[in-house]
């Protein structure tokens, strides 16, 4: 069996995964698959077809016309057959030695069944000049982490910004074959849906995995993309929603997740609402700011009689202070986003790569060349 799927939801034509799918395959000998989904009305480009024709470790499973994010990534997840899972967006970028790290957590902690890692966050749109640093982690080992601290820090926002600080899941993740079948066995939602598929299996992966991995050393780099407010799509009398911020999206995920498992969503204490706060914080503009702001006081008064509505105080700053400073700083590396001059996710993580230690020494001493051949 394959040992790495790693699985690219393609949801517009507007989407190239052709840079990252190239750079995956250009280790000709880790051992994975590339697994496309996208809806049935999309069509990849010519070059990404030849990639996938030219190379057997590329496949492209369709889905219906029109389906929903949480639709793709399901069906993305149940065509991958590989011993472990894990999926990035196309603007992405991931190491393809990551089917060395998972191979090694089998022997060295067999009973870990989801790993996370410290994922680089590069804004596409940035500006030369106007972004702050990016850490490159110090320290490349890895380790296990207490499942009863994640599920405070996801279930109770412990320690959250605007979203919970739990790195568990599949999107720019990994989990294993046997809670990959496990969740797949779950039903599948059909009354409700979101726009951040990721915390929907965020929430599962730390409800039901054995035991947590975590590698301090970076393995990915996400394209970041501001999250857009949509309207809610269930029925549930619950003020929690997608259509009011990231934060009201990731409870709604909670409660939905929870509920269907016939439990009560409990998140609904002071760092929930620190963390509604922040979200509103988050705005520059100060209309979407106010806007904001209303709709989650107005969501805080229907929930549970309003006890939680005079925690509720944001503050609006315009101009914030941005982290000019660079080099090592408290074990970490702090370098410019456009470092080396670079513009896109995959320039970043070439050239983050070339300062952390290479994945084959932390995993076993298993050293190789550009091309994948033990050196």
């Amino acid at each position: 069996m394959t040992k790495l799927s790693i699985c690219i939801p393609v949801e517009t034509t507007a989407q190239e995964a052709l840079p990252l799918v190239t750079a995956i395959l250009e280790n000709r000998n880790a051992d994975l698959e590339i697994v496309l989904a996208k809806p049935s009305d999309i069509s990849l480009s010519d070059a990404l077809l030849g990639a996938a024709s030219s190379d057997g470790r590329v496949r492209i499973t369709d889905t219906g016309q029109g389906t929903t994010r949480q639709f793709l990534w399901r069906r993305a997840v149940s065509a991958a057959t590989g011993d472990w899972v894990t999926l990035v967006n196309p603007d992405d970028m991931l190491e393809s030695d990551l089917s060395i790290m998972v191979a090694f957590l089998e022997t060295s902690s067999p009973g870990a069944d989801a790993l996370a890692w410290n994922a680089f966050q590069i804004d596409r749109h940035a500006e030369p000049g106007k972004t702050g640093s990016v850490a490159i982690p110090a320290s490349s080992h890895i380790q296990t982490l207490d499942k009863t601290a994640m599920l405070k820090a996801f279930f109770y926002w412990e320690d959250s910004l605007n979203c919970p600080k739990m790195p568990f899941g599949l999107y720019h993740a990994a989990i294993r074959r046997s809670l990959v079948d496990t969740l797949l066995q779950l039903p599948e939602p059909q009354d409700w849906s979101t726009p951040v598929p990721q915390y929907e299996w965020a929430a599962k992966v730390l409800l039901f995995a054995n035991e947590l991995a975590f590698s301090q050393r970076p393995m990915s780099v996400i394209g970041v993309t501001p999250f857009v407010a949509q309207p809610s799509l269930h029925p549930w009398n619950f003020p929690f929603h997608s259509g009011l911020g990231l934060a009201g999206a990731v409870a709604e995920v909670q409660f939905h997740v929870l509920r269907e498992l016939g439990n009560a969503w409990a998140g609904g204490n002071e760092a929930f609402v620190r963390a509604l706060m922040i979200d509103c914080m988050m705005e520059t503009d100060r209309e979407a700011y106010v806007s904001k702001g209303n709709s989650y006081f107005a969501a805080l008064n229907a929930f549970e009689g309003g006890h939680l509505t005079p925690l509720f105080r944001p503050e609006f700053h315009e101009i914030r202070a941005r982290d000019t400073r660079r080099g090592l700083h408290a074990r970490a590396l702090l370098v410019d986003r456009f470092v080396g001059g670079a513009q896109t996710p995959a320039d970043f993580y070439a050239i983050a790569k070339k300062m952390m230690a290479p994945v084959g020494l932390i995993c076993g001493g298993v050293l190789r060349d550009e091309s994948g051949k033990a050196a």
